[in-house]
């Protein structure tokens, strides 16, 4: 029901949601669902397993937020605006020790792009 009018809202031309922007209650209501976002990367970018990640600028409500785009992507740079289509899921990650530190609980919004 909800692809429908993500459909109309594309074809009118209306602006993708700030995925920076984007606080962590509105994403729990978008998650799973296909999205258009927007947002300014906020750290350098990497590859892995064929896929690039890119973050947002850092809020300070301890939600990290970033896309994971298709392909090894050279022209995303950090301070330039990337619009992606994908889903978005919000993701609850579990504290963890890292090499001897302690990492707190922590959610995630991520949108993977598709084709």
């Amino acid at each position: 029901m909800l692809l429908p009018i993500i459909l109309a809202v594309c074809a009118l031309g209306l602006r993708p949601l700030d995925l920076g922007a984007t606080t962590l209650d509105r994403a729990s209501t978008l998650d799973t669902q296909p999205v258009t976002v927007s947002f300014i990367v906020g750290r350098p970018t990497y590859t892995l397993l064929g896929r690039t990640m890119a973050g947002t600028v850092d809020r300070d409500d301890d939600v990290e937020r970033g896309a994971v785009l298709l392909g090894k992507r050279l022209d995303v740079k950090e301070g330039e605006r990337v619009t992606v289509r994908g889903t978005l899921r919000v993701i609850q990650h579990k504290a963890d020790v890292v090499n001897g530190a302690i990492v707190p609980a922590w959610y995630e919004v991520r949108v993977t792009e598709v084709r």
